[in-house]
């Protein structure tokens, strides 16, 4: 989507990328791809952005790893419909 587009631009120019998401699969393979595009300590952290603790947790751990130098933040949340139109 255009969260990973955007994560794919700023490791094409080098920078550190850290993703959020709720599924380690897919966070692993797309840390992967950015490794592979220039980012080298891409990772991923699990967390339901619906999830506030879950959110503050995330930053604290992404925070610990990086010295706390967080530079740009991409919000690329999908919505969640849950039933029939």
């Amino acid at each position: 989507g255009m969260g990973l587009a955007a994560a794919h631009c700023f490791a094409d120019d080098g920078a550190r990328v850290a993703l959020i998401g709720r599924t380690r699969d897919v966070l692993d393979g797309a840390a992967a791809q950015l490794r592979d595009r220039g980012s080298p300590d891409a990772g991923g952290v699990v967390a339901d952005t619906a999830d506030e603790g879950q959110v503050q947790q995330a930053f604290a751990e992404l925070s610990e790893r990086w010295d706390g130098q967080l530079n740009i933040l991409v919000n690329a949340v999908g919505p969640s419909v849950r039933g029939t139109f």
